[in-house]
């Protein structure tokens, strides 16, 4: 028969909780910390002349955004790096998402690319795009040919 020493140390209640603590963070991953995808809420507002988006992005630097704009669309991207406060601690609760994001959204007007204008504070992004006349015609002469 083989026998299997085991040492409690001088305090076995904490041994035993740190025991506990690491089986049920094997079981429910909640508990850990880990890089996730998230889509942060943007609101997207339209008056007479111009479209505005804004886009909620706390915890992040502005070095952080690419802001990519076309006719019909606005692609906003980065990273949100993950906080750490203490070295070797366990999360208990973890709701904060970090890591890579990317939004696509459709506008529901067309807008000048080149007139988009954007500002970043208090982890709020703004993004300022002129819209396009919507049904403006043009109207074509034909002219004579000889």
């Amino acid at each position: 028969m083989t026998y299997i020493k085991i040492n409690f140390g001088s305090n076995f209640e904490d041994e035993f909780q740190k025991a506990v603590d690491e089986v049920f963070h094997l079981v429910r991953p909640a508990f850990k910390n880990y890089e996730c995808i998230w889509r942060p809420n943007m609101d997207v507002y339209e008056s007479a002349e111009e479209m505005i988006v804004l886009a909620d992005m706390a915890g992040l630097n502005k070095e952080e955004l690419h802001i990519e704009v076309n006719r019909s669309s606005i692609k906003v991207a980065g990273i949100r790096k993950a906080i750490q406060l203490l070295q070797n601690a366990r999360y208990c609760q973890a709701e904060i998402p970090h890591g890579y994001f990317e939004r696509n959204i459709t506008l529901p007007a067309p807008v000048d690319a080149q007139s988009a204008s954007a500002s970043y504070a208090d982890g709020i992004l703004i993004v300022r795009m002129r819209k396009l006349p919507a049904n403006k015609t043009h109207r074509v002469l034909v002219m004579a040919t000889k």
